[in-house]
This record gives structure tokens, sequence and C-alpha cells, in this order.
């Protein structure tokens, strides 16, 4: 059967929705953080079993290894017999080229209302900085939420009207890569240096 690779930022969701009218013993799911070698072995035996009706295998993880993607290729091409792989993440450039091309992509698009920034960007100051840093050490957010956030100082800078230059607009894609990236990466190393910047940039114009 041709595997499936579903894009969603809700994986969970998604899972539910995908195993809702199937007996249990029709599926096997794998959630994991970082999908790794040990895991693509597991995932092969699991395949292999014998088995008497059609087999629902779902791999859902926010990055999968390369050597462990690598070590599945043989697999999503030619899959045992009653055999479908689902394989779940948040972008589809969490896999190689390889292993997206022998599956069918769908992507489950999410319109996200992004809410107001939480500091007027016409009103910074070092105070208000300050207790937006406290708030968030108070409050950890999660790698989605962060993006959200990052969005919306975005837009609040659209919307005052506030140009931003090509070196600007690098440390915003900074910031982006930085929590994409790093899971353990403080929220406030993230914004800290876009605000204090955006604090001389409105200092400057005065």
């Amino acid at each position: 059967m041709l595997g499936e690779i579903h894009i969603t930022h809700t994986p969970q969701d998604l899972i539910e929705r995908l195993t809702l009218n199937l007996d249990p013993e029709n599926y096997y799911i794998f959630e994991r953080e970082d999908f790794k070698i040990d895991d693509a072995k597991e995932v092969i035996a699991q395949s292999y079993l014998t088995i008497k009706d059609d087999m629902l295998i779902i791999l859902s993880a926010n990055k999968y290894n390369q050597a462990a993607q690598n070590a599945l290729l043989k697999i999503t091409e030619e899959p045992p017999e009653k055999i479908k792989f689902i394989f779940i993440a948040r972008n589809k450039n969490a896999f190689l080229p390889t292993i997206r091309s022998r599956m069918r992509i769908i992507s489950h698009k999410q319109y996200t209302e992004i809410p107001p920034f939480d500091i007027d960007v016409n009103k910074l100051t070092l105070e208000s900085i300050y207790h937006f840093c406290k708030y968030n050490d108070d409050h950890r957010h999660t790698k989605d939420e962060v993006k959200i956030r990052i969005e919306s100082l975005l837009y609040a800078l659209h919307n005052a009207k506030i140009p931003l230059n090509k070196n600007e607009l690098a440390y915003f894609d900074k910031a982006i890569a930085l929590n994409q990236n790093d899971a353990s990466e403080k929220e406030n190393y993230i914004f800290l240096p876009l605000l204090l910047r955006l604090l001389q940039k409105q200092r400057g114009r005065k």
C-alpha cells in the first residue's frame, strides 16, 4: 500500500481521527520526540510480524534522524503485504527527499488567529521589556506558541508602520530558526535581542 506523510500541528488529534474506527489490533503507533535508528529497527521488526488483516503503522515525531530515515527507505518503497505506513510531522522538511518521493503528502492546514503582542511596540521601554521577560520566566511556552508570539511581534510592527531593514529582518529569521532547532533555548534568549534592538531603533527615531 502507498504510504502517506501527514503534515499537521496537532499530531495527537490526527492520530485519534486516523484510528477512530479501527480495532486496536489493526494499528501500531510509534510516538517519539526524536525518531532514531533504534526506533526505525523496531518499526521494521513490527512490519514483518505475521498478520491476518490490514495493519496501519503510524510514526509521529518532531524530528526524524537521517540514519533512521535511510533505514526505512526500502520498507517504505516496498512495504510488506497488508501494511500501510503513515508518517506524521509538523513540517514536510522533517523528511528526506528520498522519503517524500515514496509517499503521498497530505497537509492539514490550520489558520491560527494571531493574538496582539504583549507590549505596545510604539512605547517600548526597558521596564516593559523587563516585565515581558519576567512573565516568560514564569510561564513556559511551547515552540508553536513562541513561533506565534514572534509572528505577533512582526504583525504589531507592521501595523505600527515601523519598517525593518534587511539586518533587522535577519534577526527575526534567526529567532525563528533558533526556536525551531533548539528545544532547550529559553524564550527570553530569543526575544530579548529583538526587543532591545527595537528599543534602540525607537530611541534613534526621536
